[in-house]
């Protein structure tokens, strides 16, 4: 579920080498259309290439925000503030294998990967939309099980199913005042209990 200005920028996306795959909650959305998104975040093994961004038209007359070795982060106007995210050098690898959009603009990554990712991001940062993706991956029959399985093979040792268990099921701080009774309800339902963490083999160490 895109807003207009992203779907304007849409076509330009297919510019963005290949080995550059969407994660985050844009990915989720486009895969499930549970709620609007509007952020593109960009992933790749290898480094960035900066030369190589800047030769691309689509990153001309955007207005950089963050930039380091291996991220860069701009700003674009479709007719509306678009936040447009590259990071290289990422290690955790995947466990699912990414996608291709039916238009062949990008490439998304495996539900099971964006599963795993977000659990993560969710013990980082306190944000309702995080749950609100968590419980439309479920919605979609992804397994809490497989969802921590997932996380506990892209970071190991720095993924603790159990703390993320009880973030799931607490729900103050941030805008957590905003989330809807039922997603609440579901989240108790399935973190609220003794979870059996599915055992998830890594696909492979990158993410192309």
């Amino acid at each position: 579920m895109l807003p207009e200005p992203q779907r304007v920028l849409w076509p330009e996306l297919a510019a963005i080498p290949r080995r550059y795959v969407l994660y985050g909650g844009t990915a989720i959305a486009l895969r499930l259309a549970h709620r609007p998104s509007v952020d593109f975040d960009f992933f790749a093994h290898d480094p960035i290439d900066h030369r190589e961004l800047d030769a691309l038209t689509l990153f001309r007359g955007a207005v950089v925000v963050q930039e380091g070795p291996n991220e860069r982060t701009v700003l674009l106007d479709r007719g509306g503030p678009i936040k447009l995210s590259m990071f290289g050098g990422i290690d955790f690898g995947r466990v699912g294998v990414p996608d291709h959009t039916d238009d062949d603009v990008l490439r998304v990554a495996s539900l099971l990967d964006l599963g795993g990712t977000k659990i993560k991001a969710l013990l980082q940062r306190i944000e309702a939309k995080d749950y609100r993706d968590v419980v439309a991956l479920l919605d979609a029959d992804i397994s809490l099980p497989s969802i921590l399985g997932a996380a506990q093979t892209l970071f190991g040792a720095a993924f603790n199913h159990l703390v993320a268990q009880k973030a799931l099921c607490y729900f103050e701080g941030g805008d957590l005042d905003t989330l809807e009774a039922s997603i609440r309800e579901r989240l108790l339902l399935e973190a609220g209990r003794d979870v059996v963490v599915q055992a998830i083999a890594s696909r492979s160490p990158r993410l192309d």
